[in-house]
């Protein structure tokens, strides 16, 4: 919902100098392997005529900090929401304060987030699966946590907590559910949000060449739609995950988006059979990747070699002359062939079926290396969007507002 402009001069509190962080390696679990959820009694798959002004909400990276706290500032008449994503635990159930948040430089930002009535929400994000199980499996550290965590949201005055735990085992599954409903009979009653960030669920006949049996999946939709005000769901991270649009739209095109809407949808509709509409926050990438892409016998491989923002994408764009275009997932892409060779395993290696990729065919010379490059910008994030609209969900979760996406996206938020 749109806001008042905030008065310049107290947003300059909140831009006192923070410290720089390294951007971290960032895990993003698969599915792991499922008891089933309780579907819904009224299925929530049918799209609705109702039109509701959507909630919008943005992480704030910690090794973003500062550039994120300025966007972030400067745009808050667009915001009902934001989470800095800030904590992580460390050994004992101990919460880890990466943004340091409570060393005073955040007291200006923070009082004019909370001025404008936008909800302050920090996320506490673990990607160590045995040491969740560890903490959670226990009756006691599961409880103590819960109480830390309590403890952390009403000290600071938060609105809440966003708990983003990623890469679980399938046995942490009772476990987290209990962690969950301590958590909300907790925070509740202090009049506390919980929300859960969760890792997106390609159906299996999706994932899967040969479907495996009884899959377990760490996460209960049916709990975490009882007990969380909110659950985000991460529809990013898409890259070759679903085999059926990889069959579509990579035989002969190179395709390996971050969130093509066809994806987002699938995702959804199959959240939206154990989840309220009216709890779902739809995760929206506002970062892209670059691959280094080849074909051999009928088969295309991509390797991850680094993330872009929109300005980083944009400016070896133009550095290369070269000018971004829409592709089939609904993203800007652009490809470019180099002598450089990633000799080291990439961050992420697939291999998909395909005919050979347009791309990849003369005129370019067999010697050169062809990187491929995928990015989100105002008019994919507005595709999203829509896809909220349209399946009357609580709201968007930009990942993440740092001062590099496109600033128009801002606009797309009202």
């Amino acid at each position: 919902m749109k806001k008042k402009l905030y008065a310049a001069g107290t947003l300059a509190a909140a831009f006192l100098l923070l410290s720089a962080w390294a951007a971290p390696t960032v895990e993003r679990a698969s599915a792991a392997a499922s008891a089933t959820s309780t579907p819904l009694a009224d299925s929530a798959t049918t799209v609705s005529t109702a039109q509701k002004p959507l909630v919008y909400g943005a992480w704030l990276p910690f090794w973003q900090s500062q550039p994120g706290q300025e966007d972030i500032a400067l745009h808050l008449e667009n915001m009902d929401e934001v989470s800095p994503f800030s904590y992580e635990i460390g050994a004992g159930g101990s919460l880890i304060d990466d943004l340091n948040i409570n060393n005073g430089s955040w007291d200006g930002w923070l009082s004019a987030v909370r001025e404008l009535n936008v909800k302050i929400i920090p996320t506490i994000a673990w990607f160590n699966a045995s040491g969740i199980y560890n903490l959670l499996s226990k009756t006691k550290s599961r409880q103590a946590e819960e109480d830390n965590v309590t403890a952390l949201v009403k000290a600071n005055k938060f609105d809440g907590i966003d708990i983003d735990f990623e890469g679980m085992s399938p046995k942490t599954r009772p476990y987290y559910s209990l962690f969950i409903q301590g958590l909300a009979m907790r925070l509740h009653p202090a009049g506390k949000k919980l929300t859960c960030t969760v890792v997106p669920r390609t159906p299996p006949d999706r994932l899967y060449t040969d479907v495996p049996a009884n899959i377990v999946y760490p996460e209960n939709y049916t709990v975490l739609n009882q007990y969380c005000d909110e659950v985000r769901l991460m529809t990013y991270d898409q890259q070759t995950v679903d085999l059926v649009l990889n069959a579509e739209k990579g035989n002969g095109s190179l395709y390996a988006p971050v969130a093509d809407p066809a994806w987002v949808t699938v995702v959804l509709k199959n959240a939206l059979n154990y989840i309220s509409p009216k709890k779902i926050m739809l995760g929206v990438p506002t970062y892209g990747y670059e691959y280094e892409v080849s074909w051999v016998g009928g088969e295309t491989t991509y390797q991850r070699v680094r993330s872009f923002d929109y300005f980083g994408a944009m400016d070896r764009a133009d550095a290369l002359g070269i000018e971004p275009v829409r592709n089939n997932a609904g993203e800007l892409s652009f490809t470019f062939t180099s002598s450089t060779y990633i000799a080291e395993p990439a961050i992420l290696v697939t291999t998909v079926p395909s005919a050979e990729p347009l791309a990849l065919t003369a005129p370019n010379p067999q010697s050169l290396t062809t990187f491929f490059v995928s990015f989100p910008d105002a008019q994919s994030v507005a595709d999203k969007i829509a896809l909220a609209r349209k399946y009357n969900l609580k709201g968007v979760m930009l990942f993440k507002a740092d001062g590099g996406m496109d600033p128009a996206i801002w606009s797309e938020m009202n």
